[in-house]
C-alpha cells in the first residue's frame, strides 16, 4: 500500500472507532436483537444460543435505563441525561427490571454471533450489556481493520485512484453507522472482499466450497457476491470450484430458512401481520421509494433516532453520484461482465423481497437501509473496475470533490449527533 492509502485506511479504523465509543448506548438499529445473539453464545447452552430466540431481561433493562429517542416506550429522554460516550460511563441509575421480549434478529444465520460470542465464552467473561456492547461494536471495527488490511489491499493492488476513493468513501457518516455498531455487517464486508480477492489466486473447490457455505451463514445479503463468484469461476473455465462452491451455498440456504424463519417463530409472526393492500400505482410508488433510499441512505445511514441529513448536503450527495455516473465509459474490455449482471439481478431480487417484507411487517415502503450497499460495497467496487473506466482529467477533480464532500458530511453529522444526544 501507498503511503496515502496506508494513511486513509488508519483514519477509517480510528474515525470508526471514534464512532464505536461516541455514539450513546444502544443508538444503531437492532443493537440489543443482535447484542442478544452474541451474549447467546458467550454464556447459553448451543441449542438455546443457536435459536436465539430471546432478549435477555438485563439487556432489556438497561435499553430503558439508557436515553433514547422514544421516551415513550420507558427509557429517559437525551434532554434529561446526556447520551455521547455514555457507553463508557456508568449509568447514574440502576438498570430497570425487565421481562425478556422476543428477538426479531433470531431469524439471522448464527456464523457471526458465534464468533463474536466464543472468545467470551473462551475467557469465562461475562460483561454487563453496555460493556458487552462496546466489546461488538469494537468487535466489528476490528474486523473492518482486517478487510482493509488483507484481502482489499490485495484487491486494488495497482489500482491507486480506486483505492483512495474507496477510502474516502468509508469515512463517511454512512460508512461508520454501517460497521461500527453490534451487527453482522461488518462480517459480511469481511468477506465479499475476501471472497473476490481469492478469485484471482485460483481457489481450489474445496476452498470455495467453504468460502461460499460461509457467507450465506453470516446474512442472506451475501448472495449476491456469492452469485458473482460462482459465475466467474465457471466463465474462467474453473467449474468443478464453480460447482463446489454454488452446491455449498445453495444448500446452506434451505438450511437457514428453516433455522431462521420456521425454527425462530419468525414466519408465524408475519403470517400475523395483515396482507399489503396497494394500488399498482401504490407498489411502483413504494418500490420506487425503496430505490431512492437505496441511493441515498448509504452516506448517513441514520440511527433509530433518524437524525436526517439536511436537504442541501442530501442534493450535494446526489449531484456527486452522478457526477461519478456520467463519468464512467463502458471498458473497451469489460471483465466478467455476465457474472456482474448476475449478481445485480440477484441484489435486485433481494432488495424487492426485503422491500416487501418490509412494507408487509412495519407498514413503510423504502426501510432498506444503507448498509445492505455498504456490505455489497467489496462487489460493487470491483465491478465498477472491471466493466468502466474514467478519463484520466476527471480522476483529480472526482477525488477532490469526493473529499470535500465526506469532510462536510462528518462536520455535519457530528454537529448533528452533539445537538441531539448531549455530551
Amino acid at each position: 500500500m501507498r503511503r496515502a492509502e496506508v494513511l486513509l485506511a488508519a483514519a477509517v479504523v480510528l474515525r470508526m472507532a471514534f464512532h464505536a465509543v461516541s455514539l450513546p448506548a444502544f443508538e444503531g438499529p437492532d443493537e440489543p436483537q443482535h447484542l442478544a445473539r452474541i451474549r447467546d453464545f458467550a454464556r447459553q447452552p448451543w441449542s438455546v444460543a443457536f435459536e436465539g430466540k430471546w432478549v435477555d431481561a438485563d439487556i432489556v433493562g438497561s435499553v430503558l435505563a439508557h436515553p433514547c429517542p422514544r421516551p415513550e416506550i420507558g427509557c429517559p429522554s437525551y434532554g434529561s441525561m446526556p447520551g455521547r460516550f455514555n457507553i463508557l460511563r456508568a449509568l447514574a441509575v440502576a438498570p430497570r427490571s425487565a421481562a425478556p421480549i422476543p428477538n426479531e434478529e433470531s431469524k439471522q444465520p448464527p456464523l457471526f454471533y458465534l464468533a463474536a460470542g466464543l472468545p467470551l465464552r473462551l475467557l469465562g467473561l461475562r460483561p454487563d450489556p453496555p460493556a458487552a456492547l462496546l466489546y461488538a461494536r469494537l468487535f466489528s471495527v476490528a474486523l473492518i481493520a482486517i478487510a482493509l488490511c488483507g484481502p482489499l489491499r490485495r484487491i486494488f493492488e495497482g489500482h491507486p485512484a480506486a483505492a483512495v476513493a474507496g477510502l474516502i468513501a468509508l469515512l463517511s457518516p454512512g460508512a461508520a453507522e454501517a460497521f461500527a455498531r453490534c451487527s453482522n455487517d461488518a462480517a459480511v464486508f469481511l468477506w465479499a472482499a475476501t471472497v473476490i480477492a481469492a478469485l484471482d489466486r485460483r481457489p481450489g473447490p474445496l476452498k470455495m466450497a467453504i468460502l461460499l457455505a460461509v457467507g450465506p451463514l453470516l446474512k442472506l445479503t451475501a448472495l449476491p457476491i456469492a452469485a458473482f463468484a460462482v459465475a466467474a469461476l465457471w466463465l474462467e473455465g474453473r467449474r468443478v470450484a464453480a460447482a463446489a462452491g454454488g452446491a455449498a451455498s445453495a444448500l446452506v440456504f434451505p438450511v437457514q430458512a428453516v433455522r431462521g424463519w420456521i425454527g425462530s417463530g419468525a414466519l408465524e409472526l408475519q403470517r400475523q401481520r395483515p396482507a399489503i393492500a396497494e394500488t399498482i400505482g401504490g407498489w411502483l410508488a413504494g418500490f420506487a421509494q425503496t430505490a431512492y433510499t437505496l441511493v441515498k441512505a448509504p452516506f448517513w445511514a441514520m440511527g433509530w433516532s433518524l437524525l436526517r441529513p439536511p436537504g442541501p448536503l442530501l442534493a450535494v450527495h446526489l449531484g456527486l453520484l452522478l457526477s461519478f455516473a456520467l463519468a464512467l465509459r463502458i471498458s473497451p474490455r469489460p471483465r466478467r461482465l455476465p457474472a456482474h449482471a448476475l449478481a445485480a439481478v440477484v441484489a435486485a431480487a433481494g432488495t424487492v423481497v426485503f422491500a416487501v417484507a418490509t412494507r408487509r411487517y412495519f407498514g413503510v415502503w423504502g426501510g432498506v437501509t444503507g448498509w445492505y450497499v455498504w456490505d455489497w460495497s467489496p462487489w460493487l467496487a470491483v465491478a465498477a473496475l472491471d466493466v468502466a473506466v474514467v478519463a484520466r482529467r476527471f480522476v483529480r477533480p472526482l477525488l477532490v470533490a469526493e473529499t470535500g464532500f465526506v469532510l462536510a458530511a462528518n462536520v455535519v453529522w457530528f454537529v448533528f449527533a452533539s445537538s441531539a444526544y448531549g455530551g
